[in-house]
Formats: C-alpha cells, structure tokens, sequence
C-alpha cells in the first residue's frame, strides 16, 4: 500500500517532470517496488554505488537504470519484470498465461501475442494486458541501447569529399600553402538523423561532423575544427586558407608512390540518441575515411 505522502511525493515528482521543473528525488536516487509491499526510496551518496540491500539485484535495484517520469528507477525489478520506458511501466510474462477466452485476451486466440501483467507506480496487483509484440524491455524485445545502435547505423554518413588544391589535374610547389576542404551535405558533415523503432519504443539518433584530421603524407597533419574553404581561383598562389590549409611541404613528392603524397581525411562524428517520449540517452563518437594524392614539385631556376 502506498501511504499518502509517498502517493503525494510521486505525483509532485510525475507533475514537475511533465512541465520541466527539477524532479525530486535527486538523479542519484530511484525508486523501488516490491511485488507486494510500499515503493520507497534508496538515496544515493555522491561518489558511492547503489544503495544497500533494497530489491532489484545487486547494489539496489540493480546495476542498471532507467528513468520513468524524470525519476532514475531500476531497469528490472523481481516480480515486476522490465521496465518500458515509453510508458514507465513495469511488464512481466504473465505465467501460467490466462486460458483462452478469458477477457485478458482481448479477443485474440492464445499463441497471437501474449499476456503480459503491466504495473506502473502505485499499482502493486497490475492489470493483464495483450500485447502482440514483447514490451520494450522484456525478453525477445529490442533494448533502447540495441535500437540505438540500430539507428546510428543507419545514419548515411559518408567520408570527407575532398577538395584539395593543388588539385590532381595539376602540381605545387615546395613551400606553397595547400588549401583542403570538404564539400558540406548533411551525409558529409550533418546534421542528420534516422530513427529506429518497434511497437511501443523508438530511438533517435542525430549525427554531426566535429572535425577532420588532415595527415598529409609527409609524416605531418593538421586539423581543423570546420568543413575548410573551398579554393578561390581569384586568390594568389601564395595565399593561405583562411579556414584550413598546410603551410607547404618542405621536399617534392618524387620519391613517394606514384611520385605524389597520399592525404588522408579522417571525419570524427559526434553522436548524440535518445527514447522517443524521454528515458535512456547517449552519445558515441565514430570516424570516416576518405583519401586522395597530390604532386609537388621544386621549384626551377634558370639562370644563364
């Protein structure tokens, strides 16, 4: 049973964070409910683990945690199943499951889905449901982590398209700037987003180019922080890239391969996904490579 002021802390706590506001308790705190018995709190202390001895597994609640209502609560709890963060319920397989014709069915024949006890904060009994897919959460189902990596693999981000000059078709010169670039498309440097998504939870992921590293092929690199500029025709050759460029080679590129340098770009990619309706969040960080070459020579003197 849940005592008055526990039921009037949940529902302060589901109201401020419906419009905002710092949910109590902290994030360092969860809450925890038993199958039969009060929900109470386990407080944190900043810097240690779980709290000590409550249900959920080990460290209170277990290792894992999600958040319901802008409040931090185990991910599993004995009895009561896994957690679906798109309502901030708790399901759990309903063993023996119900015979058929029983309303809990919905309609449906035993074996089309299944019956699944739901609880939510406040409903120690739960209510019999039908679902036709697992719950998020549950066995069989998709976690949020596995539908982010569903999502970012989705993302359609390529490599650098490079620009560079001198360009292929032509030559520099030992000691003369080289301008590099990339041309901007969301798949080249972003913003992009996909989404991934089964019944009942959904994942975004939103992708955006951070920098390129530049190694030059002459045992030196550069990075720069933005796309780069594409070369101006009108700007002297001596000129530098006012966004991202190298200052010159110091020898011709007759000794490599090919006699050219070979210039790598390597795109880092910042990675940010989320629960559709709020929950688990992420971030990661992934790399795309392109290549290309340039020729430099030396520069000729004649005299005579």
């Amino acid at each position: 049973m849940l005592t008055p002021a526990l039921r009037s802390t949940i529902v302060a706590t589901t109201v401020a964070a419906a419009i905002g506001l710092a949910a109590e308790p902290a994030s360092a705190d969860y809450w925890t409910c038993p199958p039969v018995g009060e929900c109470k709190v386990v407080a944190e202390k900043p810097g240690e683990g779980g709290g000590g001895g409550t249900p959920g597994g080990s460290g209170g609640g277990g290792s894992e945690k999600c958040t319901a209502n802008g409040v931090v609560v185990p991910c599993t709890q004995p009895g009561w199943g896994h957690l679906n963060p798109a309502d901030g319920c708790y399901y759990a397989f309903e063993s023996p499951q119900p015979p058929a014709g029983d309303p809990a069915w919905g309609g449906h024949a035993p074996g089309d889905g299944a019956v699944y006890r739901q609880r939510c904060f406040g409903d120690v009994v739960g209510t019999l449901v039908w679902r036709d897919d697992p719950p998020p959460g549950t066995a069989g189902a998709p976690t949020p982590a596995e539908l982010a990596a569903r999502a970012v693999r989705d993302l359609p981000m390529r490599a650098a398209q490079i620009g560079i000059s001198p360009g292929r078709d032509g030559a520099g010169l030992v000691g003369l700037p080289v301008w590099m670039w990339t041309t901007v498309t969301p798949q080249t440097w972003g913003p992009i987003t996909a989404t991934a998504a089964v019944p009942g939870l959904s994942v975004t992921a939103r992708g955006n180019a951070t920098k390129i590293r530049w190694e030059m092929g002459d045992g030196h690199a550069v990075v720069c922080g933005n796309p780069g500029t594409a070369y101006d025709k009108a700007a002297q050759g001596s000129s530098s890239s006012p966004t991202c460029g190298y200052d010159g080679y110091s020898a011709p590129s007759r000794t490599k391969p090919g006699g050219r340098y070979t210039v790598t770009a390597t795109t880092t990619w910042h990675i940010d996904w989320w629960v559709g309706g709020g929950g688990a969040s992420g971030a990661e960080t992934v790399t795309r490579v392109a290549t290309t070459s340039i020729r430099i020579d030396e520069l000729q003197v004649v005299t005579g």
